[in-house]
């Protein structure tokens, strides 16, 4: 009894001894803080490791993203430049490399890329890009036939590899195409009447550079018909003016159009060179400023150019007016040539939109050829255009 007494009143005691209770708690409250401010930490930083990983990642494909517009343009050109516009064939085969085979990006590849370069203002970032056949070129081919050099679809793939920081990666790879414009039956062809006064004016649909099959002089969209007064001269094949029920849209093929144009024009000109025989450009009438409307159409004198032509609106063209390509309208065409120099020269084709008025007419001394060299050279002045395309 006397035992039992004294544990349970040694129990007591310590139990009602608070010596040491606040030590415990107070490091117990230590290490809690301690786990919180390491919580907080870690958290912190992996937010900062993300974000700075966000970042980078962002800024290797704002790069890849550029480079592939920098090669798509410069595709551009060349396809413009080569003797063969109509395929990227030349394109490829110059991007062969000491292995004479086309192996695009690759670890141990040896073509030579496309462009390469740097952003301004992303530090440490840069670009490489590289050019393959389209990898739908030939399905029986592995991989599509992209290692072709031979392009028989227009495509091709620019694949542009971009590298930054830590590491950081990114690849783009962009199916791009030819711009072809549309096949037109004519030299001329109009959506409107056309009307040819006089004996100085001559339509020819035998193609210049005899490259091509020849095509009819004029063709006008059902209902519209051609007038010809006084004795014109017209070739091709048919020589006379036909009608039928071809409809292109116009207005559409300068919007595809105008994101490439060179030139703005925004008011009437007289004396001025547009491109050259070694570069063609394309020229756009009809900004879609307000304030630059041209709502009066546009006037050409003593204006020579090479490329295409194309104004939403109506089209006056006087004397000395000379052009190589493609003239394309919404509206009218009228042609008011003089004798000598006054005399207006087109060599490609003309194609003319709806108006009010009868849409093609031709007074005075001109020369309106067919020419597909000149015609082909001024649609691969056009944009190469995007297919598709993917990041990885």
């Amino acid at each position: 009894m006397t035992g039992h007494w004294f544990k349970m009143s040694t129990i007591g005691r310590v139990l009602k001894c608070e010596g040491g209770f606040l030590l415990v708690a107070g490091l117990t409250l230590l290490t809690i803080l301690t786990l919180l401010g390491t919580t907080a930490y870690i958290l912190s930083s992996t937010d900062i490791k993300i974000g700075g990983n966000f970042r980078n990642s962002q800024m290797v494909l704002q790069a890849a993203t550029a480079g592939a517009e920098r090669a798509r343009e410069l595709i551009r050109i060349a396809n413009a430049a080569s003797a063969d516009t109509s395929s990227f064939s030349d394109e490829l085969a110059a991007r062969v490399g000491a292995n004479y085979l086309l192996n695009g990006y690759a670890p141990a590849t040896d073509d030579p890329p496309v462009t390469t370069g740097s952003m301004s203002g992303l530090t440490g970032v840069s670009y490489t890009v590289y050019l393959t056949n389209d990898d739908r070129e030939n399905l029986s081919q592995p991989y599509g036939g992209m290692y072709l050099t031979t392009d028989s679809n227009k495509k091709a793939m620019l694949t542009s590899v971009a590298t930054g920081p830590n590491n950081s990666k990114a690849q783009v790879q962009t199916v791009v195409s030819i711009f072809s414009g549309p096949w037109s039956p004519a030299t001329i062809y109009s959506k409107g009447d056309v009307t040819g006064n006089g004996s100085s004016l001559t339509i020819s649909g035998n193609d210049a550079c005899g490259q091509a099959t020849a095509l009819g002089s004029v063709y006008t969209k059902d209902p519209a018909t051609t007038n010809l007064n006084g004795n014109p001269t017209l070739t091709g094949s048919p020589p006379s003016p036909t009608a039928g029920s071809l409809d292109i849209d116009i207005a559409k093929l300068i919007e595809d159009l105008k994101p490439s144009a060179a030139t703005i024009l925004t008011a009437d000109q007289s004396n001025g060179t547009y491109g050259s025989s070694a570069n063609y450009t394309t020229v756009y009438s009809w900004p879609d400023d307000p304030s630059n409307y041209n709502n009066q159409g546009l006037s050409l004198n003593n204006v020579t150019g090479y490329g295409i032509l194309m104004v939403k609106g109506d089209l006056a063209l006087g004397g000395g007016f000379n052009w190589n390509g493609i003239i394309l309208a919404t509206g009218s065409i009228t042609l008011n040539g003089g004798a000598g120099s006054n005399a207006i020269n087109i060599a490609g084709q003309v194609y003319s939109g709806t108006s009010t008025l009868t849409d093609v007419t031709v007074n005075g001394s001109n020369t309106i050829n067919y020419d597909s060299c000149k015609a082909k050279k001024a649609w691969s002045s056009g944009p190469v255009r995007v297919v598709n395309w993917k990041q990885s």
